[in-house]
């Protein structure tokens, strides 16, 4: 055995590692003690198995290197007692060229390596340390498996979670749907103009959490992957229309203009009207909450060959171009703090990029064009009712 002499390769030392040394050989155990002892290792010697085996009930053992010959127990044995003892103990034979095939049983049986005396004992630390680092990391993927399968477990609770609200809270929306309607249809008698104006405040409120829970289903159903369209014939410039209508009052309030510019001849197509509807609300959405007071919206529709071409334009402040792209990330708007000038959950554009992806379809923001920002929207209908996600 030569003295230690650091390796350019050689690893680190483990410093504060229990290090059991067995070996009957007074001089060479004495000589491996100080010698790791001397690379930051705490060393426990021992001339026999048994007093091995005391020194592993004492305290932890985290490295035993032991001679394959031992006078009461050959290293095989106490490989299998030290794995029974210190699980996860590293363990290291020295052995003699005539006994490489018991070294290599030892291996069969837990031992993580063997070395050939005489040996030096750079070899002998660059194996300890090797063994050591898989250990590190086994251990540490272990822990991030754990980590990993803890953080499934919360976001599927998550996702049970917002899903289970968004449907508990569309029936009792049904209801305040039903009896405002009710009210404002002076089915229920008349209404004072205060009455009025107070119940279509409270429509509109309706309106916008209707849209919120919408949107939260879907994104569920997405992370699922069971977003399905459950498409109908749909007039499309009268689905625009409609999707526009309930945000009339704010457009009022806010002294917006309206064009629409919707090609006469876009004749009737399948679509799912509630996931379409959703998409285009959201956009337009946008285009009324992030506009300029007095600015201006057009809604544009086309067909493009085969393809619908729908874009929403508005005369708002410019998206900053590192800004467009985080935009289709969920739960992220432009301003998310609680002091935010906009509400809502930042799911707007990443629930039109679900449903247009649902469609196979594309979704580009451009902004800084004309002083506003556009939002175009293209679907492929080139199949007269399109698949669900998931089919050819």
């Amino acid at each position: 055995m030569s003295q230690p002499r650091r390796s350019p390769g050689a690893a680190p030392p483990r410093s504060g590692v229990q290090v059991l040394i067995v070996d009957d050989e007074e001089s060479l155990r004495l000589a491996l003690a100080q010698a790791f002892k001397l690379e930051g290792y705490r060393v426990t010697p021992a001339a026999t198995a048994q007093e091995a085996i005391e020194a592993m009930r004492g305290a932890p053992i985290e490295v035993v290197i032991t001679d394959l010959m031992l006078p009461d127990m050959d290293g095989i044995a106490l490989t299998e007692r030290a794995r029974l003892m210190q699980p996860g103990a590293l363990v290291v034979l020295m052995t003699g060229q005539g006994t490489i095939d018991s070294a290599v049983k030892a291996l069969k049986g837990g031992a993580y390596d063997y070395i050939l005396k005489p040996f030096r004992l750079e070899e002998l630390f660059v194996i300890v340390a090797r063994g050591l680092e898989q250990q590190r990391l086994r251990q540490e993927n272990i822990q991030l498996s754990e980590i990993n399968r803890r953080l499934y477990e919360l976001d599927q609770i998550r996702s049970d979670l917002l899903s289970a609200i968004t449907h508990e809270f569309r029936t009792p929306l049904t209801i305040i749907n039903g009896w405002v309607d009710l009210l404002l249809g002076q089915h229920l008698g008349g209404l004072t103009p205060d009455q009025q104006e107070s119940v279509v405040a409270v429509k509109q409120g309706a309106q916008r959490l209707g849209r919120l829970i919408g949107n939260l289903l879907a994104y569920v159903e997405f992370e699922r992957g069971e977003i399905n369209l459950q498409v109908q014939e749909v007039h499309l410039p009268e689905l625009l229309r409609s999707v526009v209508q309930p945000f009339e009052p704010e457009i009022k309030e806010r002294g917006l203009t309206v064009h629409f510019d919707l090609d006469p001849e876009i004749p009737d197509l399948w679509l799912d009207p509630e996931k379409v509807g959703l998409l285009f609300a959201n956009l337009i959405e946008n285009g009324v909450k992030f506009n300029e007071r007095h600015g201006q919206l057009r809604v544009a529709a086309r067909m493009v060959e085969d393809d619908l071409e729908v874009g929403i334009t508005n005369t708002g402040t410019p998206i900053p171009a590192e800004g467009i792209a985080k935009l289709m990330q969920p739960f992220i708007q432009g301003d998310m703090s609680m002091t935010r000038s906009a509400g809502g959950l930042g799911l707007g554009l990443a629930v039109a990029r679900v449903i247009v992806d649902a469609y196979r379809g594309q979704i580009a923001i451009e902004s800084g064009i004309g002083g506003g920002t556009a939002v175009r929207v293209r679907l492929p209908l080139r199949a007269s009712r399109p698949a669900p996600v998931g089919e050819a």
